[in-house]
């Protein structure tokens, strides 16, 4: 006689709050960045918050439906904002919060998907207790409007960027720049002549700048979750070594700059940028997009950042005809194909350099951008 196996009831089911902590550990396991896990973690327990921390059986497709009409009136910093901050959510939820000061759509998309993630997960883990996804619904595509997009920098505005007479003396003469010289000086010099983003330069470390079949490269790696402020990458695909333009190399002597900073006991290149918020980007940011940008006049008139040198590599590297592998591949773009997955992460520096770095030109007068950094440091 076979007795069947006894089925739970619902009312065995677990509490959200306890399902959460399971699924948090499952990101630990996959190896998840600390601040990713804890920023689902927040997401959580705001939504526990409102609804309540209940079986998860007891939570409906309403439930979805009403958490999503709640992020539409959400405000946005309201941690920051005197208005919101001392206030629960419950409180704030029934306050008309002006639409200027709520939440893009595109954080309301990353809210619901933490959520619809983690149902997912539910359904797999606890399939005798949750048969549908609460979170499912059609997510609204987002349309970046031709004007909110960020656009490049044309090469007459490099040129005007880079121009000696104007960027050495606002860097140096200024008191204000006395602290990070060195990294508002050389991060956005590395940005255009090479495409990185300013994240990946302003981690950077001495041990990475190395030289590899004769040619110096940024060996771009990711070295897990050890400590807080190793470095970081975007994604799998970020990880890469990025050839040295020959303007960094002979003509600037940012090889004798990474070596002195290294014979003086620094771990990273650019060692006075605090770590703000996970990332040692703030301070150059503000630099060049708030200061730099307006005095010359750049910042207003279009839609420009320091991302903007990104774009600017890119499509100037485009309308050289480099190939896109190539492009992608310096720039830390996701791979398409089983070709870009699979084989040109084997792609030699020297061949990289020849097809790519190597074209970047922007017809600056780079030998007059040349700094005595004996004097500086």
């Amino acid at each position: 006689i076979k007795i069947p196996p006894k089925t739970k009831s619902k009312k065995d089911s677990p509490l959200l709050s306890e399902g959460l902590e399971r699924y948090l550990g499952v990101m630990k396991l996959r190896m998840k960045r600390n601040n990713t896990i804890e920023e689902t973690r927040v997401t959580f327990e705001e939504f526990v918050e409102i609804f309540g921390d209940r079986e998860i059986t007891e939570y409906t497709s309403v439930d979805g439906r009403d958490y999503r009409d709640i992020l539409i009136k959400f405000p946005k910093n309201r941690k920051k904002v005197k208005r919101y901050r001392d206030k629960s959510l419950k409180e704030i939820i029934k306050m008309e919060v002006p639409p200027s000061e709520r939440i893009s759509l595109q954080t309301q998309t990353k809210l619901q998907s933490r959520l619809k993630t983690l149902w997912n997960y539910f359904l797999q883990e606890y399939p005798e207790f949750i048969s549908q996804n609460i979170f499912q619904s059609p997510t609204p595509k987002i349309k970046r409007l031709e004007k909110d997009r960020k656009q490049d920098f044309t090469p007459d505005e490099i040129q005007t960027i880079f121009n000696p007479n104007v960027y050495i003396p606002f860097i140096f003469n200024n008191k204000k720049h006395d602290k990070y010289r060195s990294p508002y000086y050389w991060v956005p010099i590395i940005s255009s002549l090479t495409g990185c983003r300013v994240e990946e330069i302003c981690q950077m470390e001495t041990e990475s700048i190395i030289k590899v079949n004769g040619v110096w490269i940024y060996r771009l790696r990711e070295l897990g979750e050890s400590e807080e402020e190793n470095p970081k990458v975007k994604n799998l695909y970020s990880e890469r070594d990025i050839p040295l333009h020959d303007v960094l190399v002979d003509e600037l002597n940012f090889i004798g700059f990474v070596k002195r900073i290294k014979s003086k006991g620094h771990k990273r290149v650019f060692h006075e940028l605090p770590y703000v918020n996970n990332k040692y980007q703030k301070n150059v940011i503000r630099f060049f997009n708030e200061r730099y940008l307006k005095y010359l006049g750049l910042k207003g008139t279009k839609k420009v950042s320091f991302h903007s040198l990104r774009h600017s590599v890119e499509t100037h590297l485009t309308n050289k005809r480099v190939h896109l592998r190539f492009l992608d591949y310096l720039q830390g773009h996701v791979q398409t194909g089983e070709g870009g997955k699979t084989y040109l992460h084997k792609i030699q520096p020297e061949i990289l350099k020849e097809e790519c770095v190597d074209k970047i030109s922007w017809n600056v007068d780079w030998k007059k951008m040349k700094m005595d950094w004996k004097s500086h440091l």
